[in-house]
């Protein structure tokens, strides 16, 4: 059986640990000739506290309001993520050989990255964990024991780094 990885999927929140955990992806696509695509999750506003909202200001003024920096915050963050990409591609050794994607999208990050996924037919999801204190070593982070129990893709967790 030879190991065949096309498709990396790097699914990444923007906190410090994130350019290690697209590093680690992108080194393995050098090493595989894959394809990155790194995925950001923002989350959305729950939906009581946009109905109270709602009723304050109008629905419609809400949901334009809503839509506007929806569209805002996803081309900051779009911005934010090739910013990443571009410093760790410049400390590498090895030349990429396809430009990493970026997707960002509104909603649970667990399904959100399951769907994309699915859709992208990836061969490996690149997850980072955060340090949690004590309980790091017993317990993974929701979205990366979510996507672990319902995927059946090989699925990296790729630690913080030390002294970070």
């Amino acid at each position: 059986m030879s190991v065949k990885i096309e498709k990396i999927l790097v699914a990444k929140d923007l906190s410090k640990e994130s350019s290690n955990v697209i590093r680690y992806a992108l080194e393995l696509a050098c090493k595989f000739h894959a394809q990155v695509y790194v995925l950001h999750v923002m989350p959305t506003v729950d939906s009581s506290v946009l109905n109270m909202v709602a009723l304050t200001m109008g629905a419609d003024k809400l949901a334009k309001l809503n839509a506007q920096n929806e569209a805002e915050l996803a081309q900051k963050t779009r911005e934010q993520l090739h910013e990443i990409i571009e410093k760790e591609t410049e400390l590498m050794e090895e030349e990429i050989v396809h430009p990493p994607k970026v997707e960002v999208h509104h909603g649970d990050a667990a399904p959100v990255t399951l769907s994309v996924a699915d859709r992208l037919d990836v061969d490996m999801i690149v997850l980072g964990s955060h340090c949690k204190g004590k309980l790091h070593y017993a317990f993974l982070g929701s979205v990366a024991e979510k996507i672990l129990r319902k995927t059946h893709r090989a699925v990296v967790i790729v630690p913080p780094a030390i002294g970070s």
